[in-house]
């Protein structure tokens, strides 16, 4: 089931584009402004455009729902902050309510099911990297279960390429990933990896309300699994100029310029990474100055202090388990470089305990063959 929590987490950018608000050119640009304004961390200016959309929708599950995303963006990682966390699942349950009502109402079913889909996945993805995964799971199984009955409305509206294009490449992936999970996946339809490819850069080119989020997730894609490092630079670019105070985008485009051999302008954004005081940030920045280090200058010393410096740090599962995983293999490079391969055969394999990137997880396991 978790194959889907990362799916679902993000089906709220599309469903705001139905029924009454599809007719209501006023409030979807009042909605577009305020995520923009959400996005970049300029959080009073969102709240300014939300309150005229919630004023004007008091019982719409829109209300709701744009309330949680106001306090996930002010905690992150929420699941990590229990009265922030309350609230957040507060307002997911009343949006579910909220849904739930105009499903009463054939006119307003699509409206109605993806609202649902975005209510349960939101909750399915906290309670899971909270570890509760019976709730998680069921949360999950729900979400899909809508997500099955909203499919016959893709062709009428471009957000869904996004849901589509997600759905495609994860239920190929994500058993690739884990293994463990493949018995699983057979209660799910089939997949199509390079469809899901098409359909997400479709829906960054076509659509409205999760061009954002499509662009976040092809620059993961292209990082993580396909290896395709230009690519990933061209999203991450877009996202960084466009929402510079988003310190999760700032993180992912610094690695991207890394990756790219783009050191000169990666310098000043690990400097910026590491002067936060988030945990989160400051484990990224210090990866990342040891791969600086390690790659380009060519000092394995100080690359060495700065991998264990993010090794004494707790890993985020959400966003810094694989570069806990490249620290791991960073120190593995340096001690078979220094002639101590058993040591650097100890560090890939607590490497493997983290990594997701496929590149990482080649280079421990071709090590250790």
């Amino acid at each position: 089931m978790k194959l889907f929590f990362g799916i679902l987490f993000f089906l709220t950018f599309s469903v705001k584009s139905f029924a009454q608000l599809l007719n209501d050119p006023e409030s979807k640009q009042l909605i577009i402004k305020g995520l923009d304004k959400l996005y970049n961390y300029e959080l009073k200016e969102a709240d300014s455009y939300f309150h005229a959309v919630k004023a004007k929708y008091p019982k719409h599950p829109v209300t709701p729902l744009l309330g949680a995303l106001q306090v996930q963006w002010q905690h992150l990682p929420i699941e990590q902050n229990p009265k922030a966390l309350a609230q957040y699942l507060a307002l997911l349950e009343k949006c579910q309510l909220s849904a739930e009502s105009l499903l009463q109402d054939p006119t307003k079913k699509a409206e109605a099911i993806f609202f649902l889909v975005a209510s349960h996945g939101y909750i399915a993805l906290v309670l899971n990297y909270k570890k509760e995964q019976v709730k998680a799971a069921n949360e999950s199984r729900k979400a899909y279960g809508y997500l099955k009955d909203g499919r016959q409305y893709i062709e009428k509206n471009p957000e869904f390429l996004f849901t589509s294009g997600l759905y495609n490449f994860y239920r190929i992936q994500y058993p690739e990933t884990h293994p463990i999970a493949k018995p699983a996946m057979i209660f799910f339809e089939n997949g199509n990896k390079k469809l899901g490819l098409q359909q997400l850069e479709q829906a960054v080119q076509k659509s409205v309300f999760s061009r954002i989020e499509a662009s976040f997730y092809l620059m993961n894609i292209f990082l993580k699994y396909e290896s395709n490092y230009s690519k990933a630079l061209i999203y991450s670019n877009w996202l960084h100029e466009r929402y510079p105070n988003n310190l999760v985008y700032t993180m992912r485009h610094t690695e991207s310029l890394i990756m790219n051999g783009k050191i000169d302008e990666a310098l000043p954004l690990i400097q910026q990474l590491k002067r936060t005081n988030d945990k989160v940030y400051l484990l990224a920045g210090n990866l990342f100055e040891g791969l600086v280090n390690e790659k380009f200058r060519k000092n394995d010393k100080a690359a060495a202090d700065l991998y264990v410096n993010v090794l004494k740090m707790q890993p985020n599962e959400r966003y810094t388990n694989d570069y806990f995983a490249m620290a791991y293999a960073g120190l593995a490079r340096i001690s078979i470089r220094s002639g101590n391969t058993k040591r650097a055969e100890e560090l890939y394999r607590r490497c493997l305990e983290y990594a997701e990137y496929n590149s990482t997880k080649n280079e421990a396991n071709n090590f250790l063959k």
